[in-house]
């Protein structure tokens, strides 16, 4: 059976295909979250291509505006912090119900592929981190992304441009963009670096990290981390593995 796997992000969504019969997925594809009413010029959704669309979403509007483009197809979507299904890992949260489900998302992925206590760090319009041990979700932490920091900059200020960050050795700019660029820049990377040290240090104990999201190459050889791996899909794969661990009961949701 094939599935429509969906995550709507802030700025961008991400959608494959997913075949359980060979458990595997494929025509991965991204579009800006404010187009999300063009998603059929990318995927040709028929009703009887997809029975079932699953879906991680942190943009409520968009999620109720894609489920009522499917509902039209008879493709029911259903968001993973759906109450009825059960997720193959621990949440050691007070308020279990706040957690975006990209960030579920992400921890049963790190979880499921990994084996091993990770931070996962997602440069969205939100820079996130998410501490799994073993098979709990720990909790995390959510900063202003890079892209939103720099919009905001912008915004804020007469005279500074928008620019877009590009990773530099250069500690002192000798113009505006250079010298916003290294500031920003530079502040991430000690930041990111400074943030994981003290989860090791308030935790002892050894994590991979995963860098995912859109500007996680940027990043990623400038953090010296001992065990480390970029992975784009993660969130993508976490959908996956939530069905999967929910597909012999799915007609029940």
């Amino acid at each position: 059976m094939n599935f429509l796997i969906i995550d709507i992000g802030n700025t961008s969504t991400d959608l494959v295909i997913y075949n359980s019969n060979k458990n595997s997925f494929y025509n991965r594809k991204s579009l800006e979250t404010k187009r999300i009413q063009t998603i059929t010029k990318f995927i040709k959704v028929k009703k009887d291509n997809f029975k079932y669309a699953i879906c991680s979403s942190v943009v409520p509007k968009v999620f109720n505006k894609l489920r009522i483009i499917f509902s039209k197809k008879k493709i029911k979507l259903i968001d993973i912090k759906n109450s009825k299904l059960k997720i193959p890992i621990k949440l050691n949260l007070k308020r279990k119900e706040q957690v975006g489900s990209d960030r579920i998302a992400n921890s049963v992925a790190a979880f499921k592929y990994y084996r091993h206590n990770a931070i996962v760090i997602d440069f969205g319009t939100a820079t996130t981190f998410d501490i799994i041990q073993k098979n709990i979700y720990q909790g995390g932490l959510i900063a202003p992304g890079i892209h939103l920091s720099l919009k905001v900059l912008h915004q804020t200020t007469a005279q500074l441009p928008l620019i877009n960050i590009k990773k530099t050795t250069n500690i002192i700019g000798k113009d505006t963009v250079s010298a916003i660029n290294s500031g920003m820049y530079l502040s991430s990377v000690g930041g990111l670096k400074e943030i994981v040290n003290l989860i090791i240090k308030k935790t002892k104990k050894n994590y991979l990290i995963i860098f995912t999201g859109g500007l996680s190459h940027i990043f990623y050889n400038s953090l010296k981390f001992k065990k480390k791996v970029i992975d784009r899909d993660i969130t993508l794969k976490g959908i996956i593995e939530i069905l999967k661990f929910n597909i012999k009961k799915f007609d029940e949701y």
